[in-house]
């Protein structure tokens, strides 16, 4: 799984405290916090987020939506094992993936049921119902009760107020704004496009093998945070590309060294178009009195390096 950036959990906490579920999920920021802080569980805002996948799915499977929740939960303990931001990532306990799986069905179920309206609580019960009733049976009733006690233990605010809960059900929502995952998935489909439209004759010059191990450490740079809002500066200004094209040949001539490919750089320019893209096939690490032909850092260089070496090839 990975976990949100600390400016992306910000973005993403005014989106939903601007949301219709803003008073759900006020309700749970206090349990979700002192969770995180006692019990060393995943930020409120990963556990919305990925509350916000599974509703997704749930979504997506339709009239077997019942059906779909053993499948969520299984996927979510496998997803909560492994932790990545960036280039760092931690390995968790099965325990501890089990807890927050089981805490974010718990926080699902509660955004489930929160559909009831006023006056309409002994009306006959819906697919949502369903949902809450088959995830209390596949998580236990321990753990559901558990954490559903930490949601319900606050009934007053700081001025005596009880508080109030709007309705609403995210299962019907048509809002189509995207979660900071989604938009960074839309974000590296952009720059992966644009890399892989502008060096499409590699395919025919590289042998298969070569070559998907090529798209392969493009897809795992995009990956990273950084790495990403480095390709998508546009280096050289106003170049065709509309990204950063140094980047990406620096990354070409790099995977070409690494592999040792006996490729000319001039073979592959001419395979990609020609022009001055010459100058930025070059594989050597970046120095500071020598920016012209590189798109990248020195701690960039060093982190692609990484990454061509553990792609498979």
């Amino acid at each position: 799984m990975e976990i949100l950036t600390d400016r992306d959990s910000e973005i993403y906490r005014t989106q939903v405290l601007n949301s219709p579920e803003a008073s759900i999920f006020k309700q749970w920021a206090s349990p979700l916090n002192r969770l995180q802080r006692e019990a060393g569980e995943l930020s409120a805002m990963d556990i919305w987020q990925t509350s916000t996948r599974c509703i997704d799915e749930l979504k997506k499977a339709g009239s077997n939506k019942l059906d779909e929740v053993t499948f969520i939960y299984t996927t979510l303990i496998k997803d909560c094992e492994t932790i990545k931001q960036g280039r760092h990532t931690t390995t968790r306990t099965r325990a501890e993936a089990e807890a927050s799986a089981q805490l974010i069905m718990t926080v699902t179920a509660t955004r489930s049921l929160n559909y009831i309206e006023p006056g309409h609580e002994q009306d006959p019960m819906s697919e949502n119902d369903g949902i809450l009733k088959t995830i209390m049976d596949e998580i236990g009733d321990n753990a559901f009760n558990r954490y559903v006690n930490l949601f319900f233990a606050k009934k007053r605010n700081v001025y005596g107020e009880k508080i109030v809960i709007e309705p609403h059900n995210p299962l019907a929502d048509t809002d189509d704004t995207d979660s900071p995952a989604l938009q960074k998935e839309a974000r590296q489909e952009a720059i992966l496009t644009k890399v892989l439209t502008n060096t499409q004759g590699l395919k025919k010059l590289l042998n298969k093998p070569d070559y998907d191990d090529l798209t392969q450490c493009f897809e795992t740079i995009c990956s990273d945070d950084s790495l990403l809002s480095r390709f998508e500066m546009i280096k050289p200004n106003g170049n065709s590309w509309g990204i950063n094209r140094k980047m990406a040949l620096n990354i070409i001539a790099l995977f070409v060294k690494l592999r040792k490919l006996n490729i000319p750089m001039n073979q592959i320019n001419t395979t990609i178009g020609g022009g001055n893209n010459n100058t930025y096939l070059t594989h050597h690490r970046p120095y500071n009195d020598n920016r012209t032909a590189f798109g990248i850092t020195t701690e960039e260089y060093d982190a692609i390096v990484g990454i061509i070496e553990g792609c498979e090839g």
